[in-house]
């Protein structure tokens, strides 16, 4: 399936909040510009991904993702999911499906995408949860699917009673790449941990 993705990004004054207790402002800035440059390049080298957008309201990250490369659409609602039902309404004039993906999973690769599209289908909706198992940190739409999605407490839940309402059948992929977040100083320390042990 041929796929527009969305990659939402919120002030980043306001991102990492919860890693505020190991990491000062500035460095919890750059890591989610790094994260989000990281997704976003898997995104772009994965086959069936046409567009890749940040949305997000923060002029300083749109500013970042165009020196990327990558096109940055303006978030003007509070909320995250009346601002995703926006971009979505208009992403989806030119056809295929929809994918949302978090921006701060720093082990994503090209595969896990690929296992994303690989079970995209018509009247299907394709999600990966968080680690947890109670959140969302991908969401796939077929073509011709505009919702306001149900991120946010329970995503998950809330994305199965989602595609119920629509007649739509519900496929999870469960991958590490897909699953592990960013969010927590005892994630941080985890990725820390891998990294040091795949050194050489």
């Amino acid at each position: 399936m041929r796929v527009r993705a969305v990659v939402p990004q919120k002030w980043l004054l306001r991102a990492k909040g919860r890693l505020g207790s190991v990491l000062p402002e500035e460095a919890r800035a750059a890591l989610s510009l790094a994260l989000l440059k990281s997704v976003c390049g898997v995104l772009r080298a994965t086959a069936g991904v046409e567009d890749v957008v940040v949305m997000t309201p923060d002029p300083a990250v749109r500013d970042h993702a165009a020196a990327c490369g990558i096109r940055g659409i303006f978030d003007p609602r509070p909320g995250l999911n009346d601002a995703l039902a926006g971009a979505f309404r208009v992403l989806s004039i030119t056809g295929g499906g929809l994918l949302v993906v978090a921006g701060d999973l720093p082990l994503l690769q090209p595969a896990d995408v690929a296992a994303l599209l690989d079970c995209g289908e018509a009247r299907t909706l394709v999600l990966a949860p968080s680690r947890d198992v109670a959140g969302t940190n991908a969401l796939l739409l077929p073509p011709g699917v505009v919702v306001r999605p149900a991120f946010g407490l329970g995503s998950r839940r809330g994305h199965q009673t989602l595609a119920r309402r629509l007649g739509l059948r519900v496929v999870e992929v469960h991958r590490p790449g897909l699953a592990f977040d960013l969010d927590t100083p005892a994630d941080l320390a985890a990725l820390r941990g891998w990294r040091a042990a795949a050194q050489p």
